[in-house]
């Protein structure tokens, strides 16, 4: 039969849910959490107001921390960045159905991932097989997510112990905001090579426009 994923998993009980589905009926499934749902609560969405504004909604901390746990321990397949890189003034309104959802991802989940290793929660073995190795076996991304001959060098190298604090204003991409701002991590990309190219180095692009390449369809 088919391949079911179950994106943006917000409790270790919907989770479980699946993992039962998966194991009772042997059905190909796997799984998704964002950084936002494992490391906010709902807390932040009362303080910041649209800036942490997602779907599905931010959960208690209670409920974030039982999510991480699980992720830890294998329930979760894929930590994915969810990002949704809207403009500041899309994140303003009187109520909730006029500000768009979402929060801008792809600048922090490594950092807050690289903190978690540092914390000594998670190896940095498992952040590789979270961010790489998982969603290219999943999603079928030919010669991607490991180091092995024949594989495209797509390659991050990180500085683990460079303590920073996260800059919005920073950002390369248009959303100049994070629920995120402020938060103080430890580890952090340095380089990044794709394709054998070196595309970014200490936060700054330095790829050329067309230098990817397409990955194809899903």
């Amino acid at each position: 039969g088919s391949a079911i994923h179950f994106c943006h998993v917000t409790t270790a009980e919907s989770l479980n849910e699946i993992l039962r589905a998966k194991t009772r009926e042997g059905l190909r499934l796997s799984t998704e959490a964002t950084p936002h749902h494992l490391f906010l609560s709902e807390e932040e969405l009362r303080k910041l107001g649209g800036k942490a504004l997602t779907l599905p909604p931010l959960r208690a901390k209670a409920l974030a921390d039982a999510l991480w746990k699980e992720t830890v321990k294998g329930g979760v397949d894929i930590i994915a960045s969810d990002h949704a890189p809207h403009a500041l003034e899309e994140k303003r309104g009187d109520s909730a159905w006029e500000i768009s959802p979402g929060i801008p991802g792809l600048e922090t989940t490594l950092p807050l991932l690289l903190t978690k290793v540092n914390l000594g929660e998670i190896s940095l073995g498992k952040v590789v097989e979270l961010l790489a190795r998982r969603p290219s076996e999943i999603f079928n991304l030919k010669f991607k997510g490991e180091l092995r001959e024949g594989f495209d060098g797509d390659v991050t190298l990180i500085s683990l112990r460079e303590r920073h604090e996260i800059d919005s204003a920073k950002f390369h991409s248009k959303a100049k905001y994070s629920p995120f701002d402020g938060f103080t991590c430890v580890g952090k990309a340095a380089k990044t090579i794709v394709s054998g190219k070196l595309v970014m180095e200490d936060g700054e692009i330095i790829g050329k426009k067309g230098d990817g390449s397409i990955i194809g369809e899903l």
